[in-house]
C-alpha cells in the first residue's frame, strides 16, 4: 500500500497484487509459523484499549527515561543529563494518546492521565532547574 489509511478516511485502498518480496534467508519453519498464529490469536483475544494502555505505559517510561529520573546511577554516582527534547516528545505522545481516546481507554485512563500529569510535572521541574 502506498498511502496510510485511517478509520474515517473514505474507502481503504486496495492491496497491492505484488507481494512484498521474501526476506533473504530460508523460509519460516513450520513451528515458526504456528508460533506466530498462536501470538496473532492471543493478540486478537486481547482488548484493543489494554494493548494501546499497555504501549502507553512505554511511552511515559521512555519520558522518565530520558527526564533522566529512572536511571540508576553511574558508579560515580552521577545520573545521566535530561534529554528534555526526547522526553517532550514522549509526553507530547503520550497527551495526543490520552486526550485523543480518553472516553476509549476504559479502566486505563485514570491510570494513564496520572502518568501523564506526573511526566509533566517532573518535565516542568526538571526544565526549571537547568542552568
Amino acid at each position: 500500500m502506498s498511502e496510510l489509511w485511517t478509520p474515517g478516511s473514505g474507502e481503504p485502498p486496495e492491496p497491492s497484487s505484488t507481494p512484498d518480496p521474501a526476506p533473504d534467508g530460508p523460509p519460516p519453519t513450520a513451528e515458526e509459523l504456528e508460533a506466530v498464529r498462536e501470538l496473532h490469536e492471543r493478540l486478537a483475544a486481547t482488548p484493543v484499549a489494554d494493548v494501546i494502555v499497555n504501549h502507553a505505559i512505554g511511552i511515559w517510561q521512555l519520558a522518565l527515561v530520558h527526564l533522566g529520573v529512572v536511571t540508576p546511577p553511574d558508579d560515580l554516582g552521577r545520573r545521566p543529563q535530561p534529554d528534555l527534547a526526547a522526553a517532550g516528545l514522549a509526553i507530547d505522545a503520550l497527551a495526543a494518546l490520552v486526550d485523543g481516546l480518553a472516553d476509549r481507554l476504559g479502566d486505563g485512563e485514570p491510570m494513564l492521565r496520572d502518568a501523564l500529569l506526573q511526566a509533566q510535572m517532573l518535565y516542568v521541574e526538571i526544565a526549571d532547574a537547568q542552568p
